[in-house]
C-alpha cells in the first residue's frame, strides 16, 4: 500500500519575518524605552503578540545576561514588593500572564543597542527562552541598575 502526501503534509510551517523595532516617540532623552515598548513596535501595537513578544525577549536576555536592564529607584521597590508577594513576576513571563506586562514595562534598556544586541546574539522570536528560576532572580537582582 502506497500513500501520498497531502497537501498539508508538504506545507512547512511558515514563520512570518519579524523586524526587531521601536518606536522613537517612546524614547527618552538618553535612548532608553521599555522591553514593552521595543516588543510592542515590533509587534505593531497588537497586545497579544507584544506579550508573547516582550516574553520571548525578556527570558532570552536573562539567559544571555544582559547588563543594561535600568528601573527607577521606585519601580525596582514596587518590582520587589510584587516579588515578595508572588514569586510569579520573575517566574512566569508567559503570553498569558499580566507579570510579563508587568516586568517588562518597568525595564528600561537602550533601545538601539538593545536591538543590535539580540540581532548579534541570534534572538529568534519564536524560540523559547526559558532560564532557569534562580538565574532570572540572579539577574534581577545582580544585573539590573537601579537609578
Amino acid at each position: 500500500m502506497t500513500t501520498e502526501p497531502t497537501e498539508e503534509a508538504e506545507k512547512s510551517e511558515v514563520v512570518p519575518e519579524v523586524t526587531l523595532q521601536y518606536n522613537k516617540d517612546d524614547v527618552d532623552e538618553h535612548g532608553f524605552t521599555s522591553v514593552w515598548n521595543v516588543a510592542s513596535a515590533t509587534c505593531d501595537g497588537d497586545q497579544a503578540r507584544t506579550r508573547e513578544m516582550a516574553g520571548r525577549m525578556l527570558g532570552f536576555l536573562c539567559k544571555k545576561e544582559y547588563e543594561h536592564v535600568v528601573v527607577s529607584s521606585t519601580d525596582a521597590q514596587y518590582l520587589d514588593e510584587w516579588f515578595e508577594r508572588e514569586k510569579a513576576i520573575l517566574y512566569n513571563w508567559k503570553p498569558d500572564a499580566e507579570t510579563t506586562d508587568a516586568i517588562t514595562q518597568h525595564a528600561q534598556v537602550p533601545a538601539a543597542s538593545m536591538i543590535s544586541f539580540l540581532k548579534r546574539e541570534k534572538f529568534k522570536p519564536t524560540a523559547n527562552y526559558s532560564p532557569r528560576r534562580a538565574d532570572r532572580v540572579a539577574w534581577f537582582q545582580e544585573k539590573w541598575g537601579v537609578g
